[in-house]
């Protein structure tokens, strides 16, 4: 009989013969990988986190920089409540408030005051619903929101779920186009924007 090289089929079998034990004992480690890339993959999408709890808001300041602001000033303050789960519903996920504190010439002023994230129906099917800018932030949503004026033009708000666990809010009205006269056009028709960075703290952020 003949003493040359198994067939190929055979060797291979008794080389994963060979190699089992060695798996077997991986299995349990590999298994631990699996899972915590499951839980860490899930973490990445629950936005769940985000949510202020009773007691708790999102509180910030504008971007101080004339050029990152319009129709603004650098004394502006921002409330938000948030209930992140219902980012993607039909419903208000939250609300936010502004405030502007006197400075001795002009009094305190809220451009927002418990002002509800409006969802824009038709966004959800647009490619815009899905906006993506810039690294860290993990999730961004649009919607509208009424100034506490009644007389105003409503505004457009932006918000960035952020990896460090922070929210930004830009704030944005196209507003008017300059009057031909030259007069100064009515505040809730001038143009508005501003960059807000908020973190999560007890109470109501003072205002």
């Amino acid at each position: 009989m003949s003493s040359g090289p198994l067939p190929g089929p055979r060797r291979v079998a008794l080389r994963l013969a060979s190699l089992a034990p060695r798996l077997a004992s991986l299995a349990p480690r590999l298994a631990s990988f699996a899972l915590a890339g499951a839980l860490g993959a899930a973490g990445c999408d629950d936005a769940s986190r985000f949510s202020t709890a009773e007691g708790e808001a999102y509180c910030g300041a504008i971007t101080l920089g004339g050029a990152f602001r319009a129709g603004l000033s650098p004394r502006v303050q921002m409330r938000l409540s948030l209930d992140a789960e219902a980012l993607d519903g039909p419903d208000p996920p939250g609300a936010l408030w502004t405030y502007e504190a006197p400075d001795g010439t002009t009094p305190e002023r809220r451009l927002l005051d418990g002002a509800p994230l409006r969802p824009i129906g038709a966004l959800a099917h647009d490619p815009l619903s899905r906006l993506e800018f810039g690294e860290g932030r993990e999730r961004n949503a649009i919607y509208a929101v009424s100034a506490a004026d009644p007389g105003a033009e409503s505004l457009v708000a932006i918000l960035s779920l952020r990896t460090d666990e922070s929210v930004e809010v830009r704030l944005l009205r196209p507003g008017q186009a300059p009057l031909p006269s030259g007069e100064p056009l009515a505040a809730g028709q001038r143009q508005v924007f501003g960059n807000f960075r908020l973190t999560r703290r007890t109470g109501t952020c003072g205002f």
